[in-house]
């Protein structure tokens, strides 16, 4: 079934052209809340914060340290210009390409932060005196302008009062959306393959992962969430109610690597509005969207020889939920540690004003703020060095980078020696299968129509990090006899024996830990008609180098493995 047969109602859900006042307001979501975020009150000693930068206040309210007693007079760094990676951009930049060829450092400028701004009313000043302070949990207040404009201008919500506030990266978001929203014995909708910190974090909470089953290309599909929440049956599911929320990856998902178009998110997007479920967006890899993979060099090196403009580039990316969000059910996580440092443990959290207060409200009595030490560096990098152009700017180029990564590994996996075995592209799914060849022509390559069985395939990302490889279990010799699981797991500790180390799915398939159903046997991963295991394969760390040796070695131990 196509994606256009979820639909949603009759709503111009792209206003993004429009003034906020012509948008919609978020709905009334109060009846989502758990009964500890319902019971959350302000902190006390936070509420007086609002009346602390009046001025000619006497300050004998809180129990804030001195400045002057903070060991930290400045902070500074040399940081590097947007233009560093970026491909062809302008001749500055050729220029710098040219210099780091010949070993001379990158092009850096320098920020610092002082403990007391020159002129503390300054707007556009950032002080330690006020980033290392007890602070409010929505961040500093150029920071919290930053991102807003930043949401705004890219990922355009449908509706005009939503809110974004900062978080101390995504694993405490999604830690605190699970609290907000979560009862124990509740269940949360995610992929097949889904990130397993997720499901760590909810755990303890007693909140189950449950399966929307397999995707496709795009991730997971409209007919299979469909199917999960029209068929709940809270008497097989052992009083498990119906789950009302949705937990996603959607670019470059985490472990499989696919990108959801605008279409799939609209048909999901529909059905989560009938059955009311709440949308939790967590995008780690949005920026890293490079395309489309392209088996020839030649046409890569002469791809995109013309500079992208910023508004191309907004463009390029698949529109985020909020983009069709008219009715403020998308909880948004985004992070800076794919697009500046995981240490910064900063991010931010875009929702309607409901859970933002209630999400406030978390904070003030835990983690408080994110470090002020990585909010005073970033703010003042990208509010005041890069500001939101030399951000998109050096957006585009860490893209750039990746592709080229990206490129690296599948050029390694697909050049195998075609004496031990071919590597093809099936037209039809665009997925490239590995095989033994049953017969070979005068020229040695696999004749066509006489093809071994395959061994392995992927399909090349378009974004993120990660390459995801089924190995078909159903050819191997052994299956029956021993189950998906055992072999996945045998092949995985030949591979790590021959010094290359990957990421093998158990410990991302849903169904690991999934409840099961009452009257059925447990789920067993791997297992079906079609018996297959996986691997993850990350392209972000390696060099060139290790991938072709990395991938020569997985291709022979493969090929062994299917032998035996």
């Amino acid at each position: 079934m196509a994606d256009s047969a979820f639909t949603l109602p009759t709503v111009d859900v792209e206003k993004d052209a429009s003034p906020e006042e012509h948008k919609p307001e978020a709905l009334d979501f109060s009846h989502h809340l758990s009964r500890l975020s319902r019971e959350r009150m302000e902190s006390p000693l936070k509420s007086m914060y609002k009346y602390m930068g009046v001025p000619g206040m006497a300050m004998l309210a809180g129990g804030l340290p001195h400045p002057d007693y903070f060991p930290f007079d400045t902070l500074s760094a040399s940081v590097l210009s947007p233009t560093t990676y970026v491909p062809r951009a302008t001749s500055e930049n050729i220029l710098s390409i040219f210099w780091r060829l010949l070993g001379f450092a990158p092009e850096t400028s320098k920020i610092e932060v002082p403990k007391y701004a020159k002129d503390p009313t300054d707007s556009s000043s950032i002080q330690l005196a006020t980033a290392l302070q007890y602070g409010m949990a929505t961040g500093l207040p150029m920071l919290q302008a930053f991102i807003k404009e930043f949401t705004a201008k890219v990922y355009k919500p449908a509706y005009s009062n939503w809110d974004a506030l900062v978080n101390c990266g995504s694993t405490d978001a999604w830690s605190k959306i699970v609290q907000l929203l979560c009862e124990r014995g509740d269940g949360i909708l995610v992929e097949a393959f889904t990130y397993p910190s997720a499901i760590a974090s909810a755990w303890p909470l007693g909140v189950r992962p449950v399966s929307v089953g397999e995707g496709d290309a795009e991730g997971m599909t409209a007919e299979g969430l469909e199917k999960v929440l029209s068929q709940w049956n809270e008497e097989e599911r052992g009083g498990t109610k119906r789950p009302t929320i949705l937990y996603t990856v959607p670019v470059g998902q985490n472990p499989t690597g696919t990108t959801m178009g605008a279409e799939r998110k609209k048909a999901i997007y529909a059905i989560c509005v009938k059955y009311d479920v709440i949308i939790v967006e967590d995008d780690p890899y949005y920026f890293l969207q490079a395309g489309e993979y392209s088996a020839s060099k030649l046409a890569r090196t002469f791809a995109g020889t013309e500079e992208e403009t910023d508004s191309d580039f907004i463009a390029s990316l698949a529109p985020s939920y909020l983009r069709f969000d008219y009715q403020g059910r998308v909880i948004r996580i985004d992070t800076f540690s794919k697009t500046i440092a995981p240490g910064s443990r900063l991010g931010w959290t875009t929702c309607n004003p409901l859970f933002s207060e209630r999400l406030q409200r978390a904070g003030e009595t835990s983690t408080q703020a994110p470090s002020g030490f990585a909010q005073a560096m970033i703010t003042q990098l990208l509010a005041n060095e890069w500001k939101f152009q030399g951000f998109l700017t050096w957006l585009k180029g860490i893209k750039a980078q990746y592709r080229t990564r990206r490129d690296w590994l599948i050029d390694a996996l697909v050049a195998q020696d075609r004496h031990a075995i071919d590597v093809t592209r099936d037209a039809m799914s665009g997925a490239y299968e590995a095989r033994v060849p049953a017969s070979r022509d005068a020229y040695g390559y696999m004749k066509e129509k006489e093809g071994g069985k395959i061994m392995f395939s992927f399909v090349p990302p378009s974004a993120g990090m990660f390459v995801w490889v089924k190995v078909h279990l159903v050819n191997h010799p052994r299956i029956g006899r021993v189950s998906a699981n055992d072999l996945t797991m045998e092949l995985w500790e030949k591979l790590a024996k021959n010094k290359v180390l990957v990421a093998p799915s158990g410990m991302f398939d849903a169904k690991t830990y999934e409840p099961a159903l009452i009257g059925h046997p447990p789920a067993a991963p791997g297992e079906g008609p079609n018996p297959a295991g996986h691997f993850r394969m990350a392209f972000s760390q390696a060099d060139q180098g290790t991938f072709e040796r990395s991938a020569k070695t997985f291709a022979t131990v493969v090929r062994k493995f299917f032998e035996a």
